[in-house]
């Protein structure tokens, strides 16, 4: 089976949870680990193959739909998800954003986790970006013909979770 690019396969399965609405204490036993544990092979690039296929037996999904996932595909619109192709489609960085809506970087962080996005942060970015809103009600308007975006996504996830380790070192280190 090829893969039409680099697949970040922790990064990967943890949206796939979060998209199909999966509480992960409830998956993590089904999948015979602790939250912990699991949260270990979200951080993972590169996961075995077997326990791969443990992990995916467990959501239910088969690898043919995990290395060809597409969450845009769905009707349910993942707006946070939206926002960060539009970032990468026009080269902007994440802290440039948050200066530009005058907003933590750690708070324009976990406005990529949103599903939808409240009236209030929908005009800060019409404002501040000058998007249209059909950007963010139609989900072709940011869709290249390949799956490109859904690459992009999975980089973003997977660099989340390096940002996070980082805080928590942080925290830890501070409380020393």
């Amino acid at each position: 089976m090829s893969v039409p690019y680099y697949i970040h396969a922790g990064a990967r399965l943890r949206r796939i949870l979060r998209q199909k609405e999966i509480v992960i204490l409830h998956y993590a036993k089904k999948a015979g680990l602790t939250p912990q544990g699991l949260y270990r092979y979200f951080s993972q690039a590169v996961i075995k193959r077997e326990k791969l296929e443990v992990l995916l037996d467990a959501v239910p999904i088969t690898f043919t739909d995990f290395y060809h996932w597409n969450s845009l595909d769905e009707n349910s619109l993942h707006q946070g998800e939206l926002l960060l192709l539009y970032l990468a489609q026009h080269k902007i960085k994440v802290k440039q954003l948050a200066d530009q809506l005058q907003l933590p970087v750690n708070e324009m962080y976990d406005w990529f986790d949103c599903t939808c996005f409240s009236e209030a942060e929908l005009q800060q970015l019409y404002t501040g970006l000058l998007i249209a809103p059909a950007y963010f009600t139609d989900p072709q308007a940011g869709k290249p013909q390949i799956n490109w975006e859904q690459a992009y996504l999975d980089k973003c996830m997977e660099v989340q979770q390096y940002v996070r380790k980082v805080n928590t070192l942080e925290k830890k280190m501070n409380a020393r």
